[in-house]
């Protein structure tokens, strides 16, 4: 699992650690610029499988009382079959409601059947991405990314395997 908030140190926290606040500056923008480009090469090397899915997972309100791990291990759970994903966790701007945004990649056609019978806490959307020129590859990596980085969007998941 990747942490935005643990890859990150902030600014308090390199000066507790006695850098200067120069430095400091200096080290939180250029890990923040490592932990983008990583993020962005790891999407770029997933849209090029041939089966491409930007995926949304939410809650419905019945189950609001479980534990969010319960529900990322159902998400890790349903995307098992994937080749790769990174998934993130992120709350709605209107009623502040955990959600999940995942760029997920397939070497065969995705069995949607599988996933929904996995992942029963609400509605899971798929969105196959078909065109993958550089505007659409831009769009999608802007998406995550800017969902990644921003405030309510604390953790970032990842699959664990290798890329070939």
């Amino acid at each position: 699992m990747l942490t935005h908030s643990k890859m990150l140190k902030s600014i308090d926290e390199r000066l507790n650690e006695k850098q200067p606040i120069d430095r400091a500056v200096l080290n939180t923008r250029l890990s923040h610029k490592k932990f983008v480009t990583r993020l962005k090469r790891r999407i770029e090397l997933m849209l090029l499988s041939p089966f491409c899915y930007f995926v949304t997972f939410t809650i419905s309100s019945e189950f609001y009382d479980i534990k969010k791990e319960t529900i990322i291990r159902k998400v890790k759970e349903a995307l098992g079959g994937a080749s790769h994903w990174i998934f993130n966790e992120d709350y709605g701007s209107e009623n502040a409601r955990l959600h999940f945004h995942a760029v997920v990649s397939y070497h065969n056609q995705l069995d949607y059947n599988t996933i929904l019978a996995i992942y029963q806490y609400g509605a899971v959307n798929f969105r196959l991405v078909q065109d993958k020129n550089e505007k659409a590859l831009r769009e999608y990596l802007t998406k995550l990314v800017n969902h990644s980085i921003k405030g309510s969007a604390f953790k970032l998941y990842r699959s664990r395997s290798a890329f070939a």
